[in-house]
């Protein structure tokens, strides 16, 4: 319910965060299952850009595959404020206000999740 004490946008953004903590739940249920299968192991493809000759497309597709494991390895809190940052384009106040924290908290949050996905990174042999 839409009470318009704040920003249409953050209330929008707000839904959009719930959805996706939705989703990822009904994902993680759905992995449990196939993790207990008697099925093969499944696998998943990553297009490359158009034009990448093959070596390029490899490391390219290796980069986000690594990247992907630094984002899936942060806490809910961190990927949330990570990805409305960088993903979203969101300024730190809207993040405070989507997620109902302080801006500074938003700041914080959006800082660690980069460290933390570097260390990552890192951890995984990824030169950064």
């Amino acid at each position: 319910l839409f009470r318009g004490e704040a920003k249409f946008t953050t209330w929008l953004y707000r839904i959009a965060v719930n959805v996706c903590h939705d989703q990822r739940e009904s994902r993680d249920a759905r992995n449990r299952r196939k993790e207990t299968s008697l099925g093969g192991p499944e696998v998943d493809t990553l297009g490359s850009p158009a034009g990448d000759r093959p070596d390029q497309a490899l490391e390219a597709t290796e980069a986000g595959v690594k990247f992907q494991a630094g984002l899936d390895a942060l806490e809910e809190k961190y990927r949330e404020a990570f990805l409305l940052r960088h993903q979203e384009g969101l300024g730190y106040e809207e993040i405070a206000e989507v997620l109902s924290i302080s801006k500074s908290n938003a700041k914080v949050r959006v800082h660690r999740a980069r460290e933390m996905i570097l260390e990552t990174l890192r951890s995984l042999g990824f030169d950064v």
